[in-house]
């Protein structure tokens, strides 16, 4: 991959110092310390290595999985009525390889 996309796969490590950014508004930006590192995406299918990957969780597991989640999350952004924002930053490399992507993808329109 390029240099950009390894920078925004880089996993931090609990106690470090990093550069957080909102992912559309290049002004807004914050340094953080990561307390604690937990692994969001897990590989489950890869067509290329043949198909499924790993312990299949059972549906039972998926949703004691799900509940707990839940658990964690504040009351004020799961509430029904006028729900609170759900705030995102990104890392540095990632705020990076998508402004990247949106550039080269992106179509240019011809005038004139």
């Amino acid at each position: 991959g390029t240099g950009e996309e390894e920078e925004a796969d880089r996993v931090p490590a609990e106690g470090e110092r990093m550069l957080c950014r909102h992912p559309f508004v290049e002004q807004k930006r914050v340094a953080v310390t990561a307390k604690r590192v937990e692994r969001l995406h897990h590989l489950v299918f890869d067509g290329r290595n043949g198909g499924a990957q790993g312990p299949q969780s059972s549906l039972a597991e998926a949703k004691q999985h799900v509940a707990e989640q839940l658990k964690a999350m504040r009351p004020d952004i799961l509430r029904h009525s006028n729900p609170a924002e759900y705030k995102v930053s990104v890392s540095d490399g990632l705020f990076k390889f998508l402004h990247h992507l949106w550039q080269t993808e992106t179509p240019v329109v011809e005038l004139g």
